[in-house]
């Protein structure tokens, strides 16, 4: 099981410029003290223009010591201090959600698509039993297969599931043939039996 926090930052218009760099610099302090950290953008869908943080951890103690640690970091300590004198974002977060599964592949991935259901918690493991299914499918494309659900956040009957391709050439061939593939059209179906589809986004990779 691993953990992962996100902070989702909406820029300011014309703003895209400087909160990225700053974002960057803040991702960086955040490695240094043990935080697998990636930066993303919403290019498409949900929240799209947002930008979006993502510190990896294999326990909730290991991100309670790495947030302990970069928030003292200087560098940290610098953007944080000029988001209060120029703000340039409205940021959310960070919430903290736990992976249910989470295959992974290796190689580069620079793209993610987000499917967020409304699921009641009790029903959690019904829409699991969905996952070797859509692994199968996913294997047939050699895409990265992962379901998460919030353990602390603002909303816990979302549940998230996340397909992570190679590039927006790989995303766009995949699209293409879950869209004529009868056996996911099926499992899609049966999910939402279950729960529902409510926010959908897709985003890249930028560091």
């Amino acid at each position: 099981m691993s953990y992962v926090s996100i902070r989702e930052f909406t820029p300011y218009d014309g703003k895209d410029a400087v909160l990225e760099p700053r974002l960057r610099r803040a991702i960086s302090a955040m490695t240094k003290h043990g935080a697998a950290s990636s930066l993303y953008k919403v290019i498409g869908g949900d929240r799209a223009g947002d930008y979006e943080v993502y510190n990896w951890y294999e326990t909730v103690g290991a991100g309670a010591r790495a947030m302990k640690g970069f928030s003292a970091d200087p560098e940290m300590l610098a953007v944080q201090a000029e988001r209060a004198a120029d703000p340039i974002a409205q940021m959310r977060g960070p919430w903290l959600g736990r992976m249910l599964y989470n295959q992974q592949l290796g190689g580069e991935r620079n793209i993610s698509v987000h499917r967020d259901y409304a699921v009641e918690r009790k029903d959690v493991p019904k829409m699991m039993e969905f996952v070797p299914g859509l692994q199968k499918i996913c294997d047939s494309l050699d895409a990265e297969l992962g379901v998460g659900v919030p353990l602390i956040a603002e909303d816990h009957q979302m549940m998230r599931v996340v397909y992570r391709l190679k590039d927006l050439e790989h995303w766009g061939d995949c699209m293409d043939a879950l869209i004529a593939n009868t056996d996911f059209a099926s499992l899609i179906e049966k999910a939402n039996e279950i729960g529902t589809l409510t926010q959908s986004r897709l985003l890249m990779k930028i560091s």
